[in-house]
């Protein structure tokens, strides 16, 4: 047989309001602090192999200029780096520097090509701002017929 159930007293409701709300409250506030930490968890991760990835560079930068400083302890090949660096001579020697173009070109073109491509991008927009007034006022036009 069941058990009849009793009404609940006003002190019964009064007391499941306030733990039922200090529920909820505290388990929002878990809740947050858990997707807080774990975002912050997620950018550092992010960071640590963004920096372990700047770690790998340098050790290789490293590895070149241990490079770089063995070959420079050799007289013949830090003459030669003199004579291309720093215009250096040998005596009886003369320098001519030919200045390089090509970059200045290539810098040109490129700024060429980005010019080209805003002014395409712009030309469609015109052309898709004209088509959206043509269509509007064929709906007008029909919609006043």
């Amino acid at each position: 047989m069941a058990k009849k159930r009793r009404p609940m007293t006003h002190a019964a409701k009064t007391r499941l309001m306030v733990f039922g709300t200090l529920s909820v409250i505290f388990l929002f506030s878990f809740a947050f602090s858990l997707i807080k930490y774990s975002a912050n968890l997620y950018g550092l991760t992010r960071e640590k192999d963004k920096l372990d990835a700047q770690y790998l560079e340098l050790q290789e930068e490293e590895d070149d200029l241990k490079i770089e400083i063995t070959k420079l302890r050799d007289p013949e090949y830090l003459a030669k780096f003199a004579r291309e660096n720093y215009l250096y001579s040998k005596e009886g020697e003369l320098i001519i520097k030919i200045n390089e173009t090509k970059k200045g070109l290539n810098d040109t073109q490129s700024q060429l090509n980005n010019n080209e491509s805003v002014l395409f991008v712009s030309g469609c927009l015109i052309a898709l701002i004209f088509v959206y007034i043509i269509v509007r006022s064929q709906k007008k036009k029909k919609s006043n017929v």
